[in-house]
């Protein structure tokens, strides 16, 4: 239904969006926080905005198992009206067409596992039922105070927080429904706070309560080793959230972050930085404390969430830049006090040692270190190597291994370059990811299928107006 009620109404907003002036999005010329404003010229004279994606993905298994290749073209497209009063209504919606795939619904004949990467181009909750996709994204109303230091949403919208996240690695970001708001004080101090209750995961074509939401993601093993039967039994009727970050002299920057799963955990985060981006060094350091609410999220525990009483996270960086090129050295350690948990679907880790397509969410008793060497060129050119080393423990550990994952090693090249001039909006990313078990690591054909000894390569194209 919603599809086909998308179709018309995006027809009209492109019709819109040709008599729209060329605007600010969130201080348009004639904003009628400056100047009075019919509210049928508010909404006549709103912008269209948008972005197409182009996504080519692949991956190669070592050995017998199935390699898969997947390609993908869709987008977004949405309004934005003009301010009235400090208020914006935005809606937009999404869409994505498989181009040319392998059958990613049949799972490796050898292993019997299902495809990990490449499915998530479209929707994981019905593989296949259609080539093409189509849902509602934002449907929100915001207000922007004069100042700008207040910023009000009601409805849906994308969040960018350590936990909660748009993950933009595949056709459409996580978006999250609810209500939030920050606030920005004159002397460097900002504060964010909200409520949310529904959510829209990345990898998928609907809207899910924050309940419903936890578990459309493989849900791994329970902490006695039997496969996790949390998705659909647990009672956590919103999340709420609040964060400050505070910027002092000498670019020191404070961060602390709550976030209240109810009836499930407690996510306490703090986090101190000393310089900037292009200063000559920097250092950054960060500490994670997770604590069971109520049951977490069940009476029976083989029905639960979060099984474990407690977690414990740290994780550090050390930057320098030399010219256009800086390297980075994290290290992370999860302790053995239980599994640090945080929904998949929400977001990705917030740990200085994530790299792209791997998490280290699940796990406990980890060691990671990472080595990153960045290099900008003045034509856009930005390129990045990444090594990364993660001690895990054993697979046969389900207590500290949801997903029983081996320990690794990650090499990445990661190239994108921004178009300017005639062509500003456009990007062009390239990724190669490369997985290899770690010296010494003990696990089985079926345990390294599309996690390790595996080659995964991208190609996006964005386009962004």
């Amino acid at each position: 239904m919603v599809r086909r009620l998308l179709v018309p109404l995006l027809a009209a907003l492109v019709a819109a969006g040709a008599r729209a002036q060329n605007t600010d999005q969130d201080l348009p010329h004639s904003d009628s926080l400056r100047q009075g404003a019919a509210l049928h010229d508010v909404i006549r004279k709103g912008t269209l905005e948008g972005r197409f994606r182009l996504f080519l993905m692949g991956t190669i298994n070592d050995g017998a198992p199935l390699d898969h290749h997947a390609q993908a073209i869709g987008g977004s497209l949405g309004f934005a009206s003009q301010r009235w009063k400090g208020l914006q209504f935005r809606m937009s919606g999404g869409y994505a067409f498989d181009l040319w795939s392998s059958d990613l619904t049949a799972p490796d004949p050898l292993t019997n596992q299902p495809n990990r990467y490449e499915i998530g181009l479209f929707d994981v909750t019905a593989p296949r039922k259609d080539d093409q996709l189509a849902y509602l994204q934002l449907f929100q109303l915001n207000y922007r105070s004069r100042n700008e230091r207040t910023l009000l949403v009601l409805g849906r919208q994308e969040i960018n927080t350590p936990f909660i996240n748009p993950q933009d690695g595949r056709m459409q970001p996580t978006l999250a429904e609810g209500f939030w708001g920050s606030y920005r004080t004159a002397r460097g101090l900002k504060l964010q706070s909200g409520l949310l209750y529904g959510f829209a995961p990345r990898s998928t074509a609907g809207w899910y309560s924050a309940e419903k939401s936890i578990g459309i993601y493989p849900v791994g093993l329970g902490v006695d080793g039997k496969p996790s039967r949390y998705a659909g039994n647990i009672t956590c009727p919103g999340v709420a959230m609040a964060g400050a970050q505070w910027t002092g002299p000498r670019k020191l920057t404070f961060s602390a972050w709550e976030v209240v799963m109810a009836n499930v955990s407690n996510t306490a985060m703090v986090q101190a930085e000393r310089g900037g981006r292009d200063d000559r060094w920097m250092v950054g350091a960060m500490a994670i404390r997770q604590d069971k609410l109520g049951n977490g999220g069940n009476p029976a525990d083989s029905l639960a969430y979060f099984q474990s009483d407690a977690s414990m996270a740290l994780s550090g960086r050390f930057r320098m830049n030399m010219g256009r090129f800086r390297w980075q050295f994290n290290y992370t350690r999860i302790t053995a006090d239980g599994r640090y948990l945080m929904p998949r679907e929400w977001g990705r880790d917030p740990f200085y040692t994530f790299l792209p397509r791997e998490r280290n969410e699940g796990l406990g008793d980890v060691q990671a270190a990472t080595v990153n060497l960045i290099w900008r060129a003045k034509s856009g050119w930005r390129i990045q190597g990444d090594v990364g080393r993660y001690w895990l423990p054993a697979t046969t550990d389900a207590a500290l291994n949801k997903y029983a994952f081996p320990s690794y090693l990650q090499l990445g090249l990661n190239a994108q370059y921004q178009f300017n001039g005639d062509w500003k909006g456009l990007a062009v990313q390239f990724l190669n990811v490369a997985k290899l078990a770690a010296p010494g690591a003990v696990y089985s054909t079926k345990q390294a299928v599309n996690k390790v000894n595996m080659f995964h390569t991208e190609v996006v194209i964005n386009y962004a107006f």
